[in-house]
């Protein structure tokens, strides 16, 4: 049973907006975005792959992230069988991927060579700082294992370890694991406790807000044309380039404000990142989204916690 499925995580959402807006080309941001992207889609391919050919009940939680000794540690998916924990690190990857005499990971891909760190030895860190949680929960830890899972179908993997396969290889690879972990641990129930547990032990990444609108382009973007603005004009949005009117533009505006600059917004900045000129438009537009609402007058804030999923 997936008790937590692959989602796109709240720091995907918040970097696809600001590509989306950014006024100039960021590599930094569209660097990250790639990295987050690319676990979201690995994450996403496990669930087939993690079920087919096995018979064997497990309850599934992707993307948890968890604390222990003031330390956050993110697995990309933790399965709970009978007879054991498995912890697997997703690499999407593609291009030709090896192992060095120093233990790092080498991506060789357009004549580029990148290094990373070993994505076993990151399991195996999971793995320590799980074990660690588990206690202080109260449990006496089962057996964790951990594999790195390499999920792009272009991934040329050119060294031979046994935890560390392609994706197609994960459900012979589970067979074997279960034929290793023999003796049951966790019953139906055990196993649903265990993962609600943890489950109630998520915690988001906290976003960084920007600080400034000075880089970001402002407006209610058209959706049809995607980089122009909408201008409102009689009581709804117009496309300035394709003409297309939407009379609820300014609400995922609204929501691309909240991932970029945070949940509260002014009846000034309101105006200033929807480009309106009359503050009374402005204050409708607010009330009519029945928005919480914090301070008198000219401190007044509106609350867009709602629009950060």
């Amino acid at each position: 049973m997936i008790i937590r499925p692959p989602q796109k995580t709240k720091r995907l959402s918040q970097l696809a907006i600001f590509k989306e807006r950014c006024q100039f080309e960021a590599e930094d941001i569209l660097e990250q975005y790639g990295k987050e992207l690319a676990g979201y889609l690995g994450e996403k391919r496990l669930p087939y792959f993690i079920d087919v050919n096995t018979a064997l009940l497990h309850d599934d939680l992707y993307g948890l992230r968890l604390e222990v000794a003031q330390h956050h540690f993110q697995m990309d998916g933790l399965f709970i069988f009978p007879t054991f924990l498995l912890i697997t690190e997703v690499k999407h990857m593609n291009g030709k991927l090896v192992v060095n005499d120093a233990n790092q990971l080498i991506q060789v891909k357009d004549a580029i060579e990148k290094v990373y760190q070993h994505p076993l030895q990151q399991a195996n860190l999971q793995k320590a700082q799980l074990h660690l949680l588990l206690q202080e929960l109260g449990y006496d830890p089962p057996p964790i294992h951990t594999l790195v899972i390499f999920s792009h179908d272009q991934a040329q993997v050119n060294f031979h370890h046994s935890d560390m396969l392609p994706i197609h290889q994960l459900p012979f690879r589970l067979k074997e694991l279960n034929n290793q972990y023999t003796k049951e641990i966790f019953g139906k129930q055990e196993r649903y406790l265990l993962a609600n547990k943890l489950l109630s032990k998520h915690q988001e990444r906290p976003l960084s807000f920007i600080p400034t609108m000075s880089n970001v382009r402002k407006g209610a973007l058209c959706k049809k044309c995607k980089f122009n603005i909408m201008r409102r004009t009689y009581g709804t949005w117009t496309c300035t380039e394709c003409g297309l009117q939407n009379k609820t533009a300014h609400i995922s505006a609204l929501k691309d404000f909240a991932y970029l600059f945070g949940p509260r917004i002014t009846n000034k900045q309101f105006r200033d990142f929807l480009l309106i000129d009359s503050k009374y438009t402005a204050s409708r537009l607010l009330r009519s989204m029945n928005l919480k609402v914090r301070g008198q007058t000219y401190q007044r804030q509106y609350d867009l916690s709602n629009f950060i999923e």
